[in-house]
């Protein structure tokens, strides 16, 4: 499966463009697959972390309702 591309001009810090320049030429790499990578890998990481928030928040709740429940039952 071929993906579209599309082109688009940003602005970066002259350091970290010379940095990207460095780091594609010792992979043999171009900037246009770098930034993907960059992009995609930052983005897989952000919903990482926000499942990783939402497994979090809901041992919490879980942890909660289970004080809670031995609130409401006698021990036998």
């Amino acid at each position: 499966m071929t993906r579209r591309k599309a082109r688009t001009t940003i602005t970066i810090p002259e350091q970290l463009l010379a940095e990207l320049d460095r780091k594609a030429s010792e992979q043999g790499r171009n900037r246009s697959d770098m930034v993907c990578e960059a992009v995609s890998s930052y983005f897989a990481s952000e919903e990482d972390r926000l499942l990783a928030e939402g497994y979090i928040e809901m041992a919490e709740e879980s942890r909660g309702m289970s004080g809670e429940s031995e609130k409401a039952w006698p021990e036998w």
